[in-house]
């Protein structure tokens, strides 16, 4: 019986924001996490363990672009439109299209907005979005 391949290729891994595609990453690309933990529990005095749901769906996603990417001034845009007026919330996708791994959340904003640094090299710009209800699985490539 032949064995299965699976493959994960970086392009594949689509981040849209605010409706438009974002490119440019670097080799650290996406990370996101949920706020909190889903399920805590607690031991009682005498062992018996009761488990608590926590409802926070609250997320970051964190996106580090080259800081020749032009997509740094489209999240710029967004964290400048908030800063100034209050109206820096959007949709957010992240999508891998070779496999079943898929954030959503209808409001994000950009919690915070990436350094500028300069140096010898090409930089990193770590960019913070901040998911009100995210919704995530983790479902790998194919």
């Amino acid at each position: 019986m032949a064995q299965q391949v699976d493959t994960y290729a970086p392009k594949d891994i689509i981040l849209i924001v605010a409706g438009k595609i974002i490119t440019g990453f670097t080799d650290d690309m996406i990370s996101v996490a949920y706020e909190v933990n889903q399920v805590e529990d607690e031991a009682g005095a005498d062992g018996e363990v009761v488990r608590r749901i926590l409802h926070d769906t609250r997320g970051t996603l964190t996106a580090t672009l080259q800081q020749t990417s032009k997509s740094n001034l489209i999240l710029s845009g967004l964290a400048n439109v908030d800063r100034l007026s209050g109206d820096g919330v959007f949709p957010v996708v992240l999508r891998n299209n070779r496999g079943a791994d898929l954030v959503i959340g209808a409001n994000a904003w950009i919690q915070k907005q990436s350094d500028l640094n300069f140096k010898g090299g090409i930089e990193g710009r770590p960019w913070a979005i901040r998911i009100a209800h995210m919704q995530m699985i983790v479902g790998g490539s194919s």
